[in-house]
C-alpha cells in the first residue's frame, strides 16, 4: 500500500450564518457581429448588397440514424453577466464505448448572434451511462443569453474496449459563505492506478427539480483505492436542494501505476487546528528519503463536518524537495466557511517525480524567527538568507508553530519579494495558531517556488 498521510483530526468550529454566493472564472472571448461594407457596383453587377453569411448555418441533417449521444437535460442560468450552461447526456449504444467525442457549446442572444462558444473533446463515453458537462462564461455587460446549443460530433464506437467507471461520489453538498459558493463531495477511485486531471462537473437543482446552476473543475490526482474530497466553485440563482456530481476522465488524463514511488516522501509529523475566527492552520514535516530531487509533489487537504460533508478542499504543488531534505510545509492560513462546523481533517501527500534542477543544493536558509502578536493579526518575522551570488525573484517561506509537547498547533506561508544575492530579507509571515504565545516554538523553511527566477 502507498504511504499516505491520510489521518483524522477532531476539530471544533462555531456555526455562523450563511450569506449569498459568488464565484468567478476566466472570461470567454467575445466574437463581434460581422458586417459587410457595401461595395461600389461594377457595370453589369446588381446594385443590391448580398446578405451576410449567417453565424450558425444549419448542419446537414442525418435522416438515416440518430446521433448515439443523446441529451437528456440542457439548461442555462444567468446571474448578471455570469452564465452557466449545464447538460446531461448519454451514450445510447448498448455494448460499445464511444471514443473521442467532440462537443461544441454555443450561446446565442435573442437575435441569434453568438455570445460565447467553446469546443472540447470527451475521450470516452461508456455504454448507457449518463455524463454531465457544465461550462461557465462571463458575458459582456448588458448581454443576455436567449438559447444554448450543445452539439456532439465524431465518436467512434468500440465494442472491444471494456471500460468501467472507476469513480463514485458520496455526500454531494452545497456549501455557501460570504464570498463563495462551492459544490462538494467525496470522490472514490476503485481502480489500482492513480488518475490525473479528472474532470468534475456538478449540477445544482432546486426543490422542483429545475437546474439552478452548477460548476466545473479538475482534480489533479485521484489516488488508487482511495477517497478524497472534491470542491468546485458554483454559480447558482437560488440555494439548491440537490447536487449531482459527475467525475470522468478528461482529454488530459493519465494513469500512474502503484509502486515504491509512493514511499519516496516520509511524513514525519502533521497536524491542523482551527481558531475561534474560523481559520485553519498547521502543516506537516516532510522528508525526501531518496537521493534524487523530487519535483511536483502534490498535497490534498480535505476538511469535513460531523455530518460527513466536505467543507473545504485545499490542493497545490510543492515545487521541489532536494535529496534527503526535510521540509517544514504549511499550506498557509485557510479560512473555513462560516456556515459549517469543521470536525475532521484529511491530508494526502502524492510524491512528485524525479526531476532535474539547475541547483544541486538549496541556497536558502532562515534565521531568527520571532512570533509577533502585537499587531492586528499575528506574524512570524524571519530572516531569509540567500547564499547564491545571484538574486532570486521570490522565495516560498513556510512556518510551523509547535506547543511545548512538540505538537503542531499552527502555521503559515508567504511568497517573498526579491532576495538579493548573498544577502537577506526580513519578512512577516501571516500565521494562525492555538495556545499561549509565550510557550510556543517556531520552525521555518525556505524553498524555491516554481515561479522563482534566478539572476534578477
Amino acid at each position: 500500500m502507498p504511504t499516505r498521510a491520510a489521518l483524522s483530526l477532531l476539530l471544533i468550529l462555531a456555526l455562523f450564518a450563511a450569506c449569498a454566493p459568488l464565484s468567478s472564472s476566466t472570461p470567454s472571448p467575445f466574437t463581434p457581429t460581422p458586417s459587410l461594407a457595401p461595395n461600389t457596383p461594377q457595370p453589369g453587377e446588381p446594385t443590391w448588397t448580398p446578405s451576410p453569411i449567417p453565424f450558425n448555418p444549419t448542419a446537414t441533417i442525418n435522416f438515416e440514424a440518430p446521433n448515439p449521444v443523446q441529451i437528456s437535460e440542457l439548461q442555462h442560468v444567468q446571474l448578471e453577466s455570469r452564465l452557466v450552461v449545464a447538460a446531461k447526456f448519454q451514450n445510447t449504444l448498448q455494448d460499445a464505448v464511444l471514443r473521442d467525442v467532440q462537443y461544441e457549446v454555443l450561446v446565442l442572444d435573442a437575435n441569434g448572434s453568438r455570445l460565447a462558444q467553446e469546443f472540447g473533446a470527451i475521450p470516452w463515453l461508456l455504454p448507457r451511462k449518463t455524463s454531465a458537462l457544465v461550462r461557465a462564461f462571463d458575458l459582456l455587460a448588458g448581454a443576455e443569453a436567449a438559447s444554448v446549443e450543445l452539439r456532439f460530433t465524431g465518436g467512434a464506437p468500440d465494442a472491444n474496449l471494456k471500460l468501467q467507471q472507476p469513480f463514485t461520489i458520496a455526500d454531494p453538498a452545497f456549501i455557501v459563505d460570504e464570498i463563495s459558493a462551492q459544490l462538494t463531495g467525496w470522490l472514490s477511485n476503485a481502480d489500482e492506478v492513480t488518475y490525473t486531471e479528472v474532470s468534475i462537473n456538478a449540477i445544482a437543482y432546486n426543490a422542483k427539480g429545475e437546474i439552478v446552476g452548477g460548476g466545473n473543475g479538475y482534480m489533479e490526482f485521484v489516488p488508487s483505492k482511495d477517497t478524497i474530497g472534491v470542491s468546485v466553485p458554483a454559480t447558482v440563482t437560488e440555494a439548491p436542494t440537490r447536487v449531482e456530481i459527475y467525475p470522468s476522465l478528461s482529454a488530459y488524463s493519465a494513469s500512474l501505476p502503484g509502486g515504491k514511488w509512493w514511499n519516496n516522501i516520509k511524513v514525519e509529523d502533521w497536524s491542523f487546528v482551527t481558531t475561534s475566527d474560523g481559520q485553519l492552520a498547521g502543516g506537516a514535516v516532510l522528508t525526501n528519503i531518496t537521493d534524487r530531487v523530487l519535483t511536483g509533489t502534490f498535497y490534498i487537504l480535505t476538511v469535513s463536518d460531523a455530518q460527513g460533508r466536505v467543507c473545504l478542499v485545499a490542493k497545490d504543488f510543492i515545487n521541489m524537495i532536494l535529496p534527503g531534505e526535510t521540509l517544514n510545509f504549511s499550506p498557509g492560513v485557510l479560512q473555513l466557511p462560516k456556515t459549517v462546523a469543521a470536525s475532521k481533517v484529511d491530508l494526502l501527500i502524492v510524491p512528485g517525480e524525479f526531476g532535474e534542477y539547475a541547483l544541486a543544493y538549496n541556497p536558502l536558509s532562515t534565521s531568527q524567527p520571532l512570533l509577533d502578536t502585537e499587531g492586528e493579526s499575528p506574524l512570524v518575522r524571519v530572516n531569509v538568507l540567500n547564499n547564491l551570488n545571484a538574486g532570486i525573484s521570490t522565495v516560498l517561506v513556510s512556518v510551523l508553530i509547535k506547543d511545548p509537547q512538540g505538537k503542531i498547533v499552527g502555521g503559515g506561508q508567504i511568497l517573498t519579494e526579491r532576495v538579493p544575492p548573498n544577502g537577506s530579507l526580513r519578512v512577516g509571515v501571516p500565521v494562525a495558531f492555538l495556545g499561549d504565545p509565550e510557550t510556543l516554538t517556531v520552525t521555518t523553511s525556505a524553498s524555491l517556488p516554481a515561479s522563482a527566477i534566478i539572476g534578477q
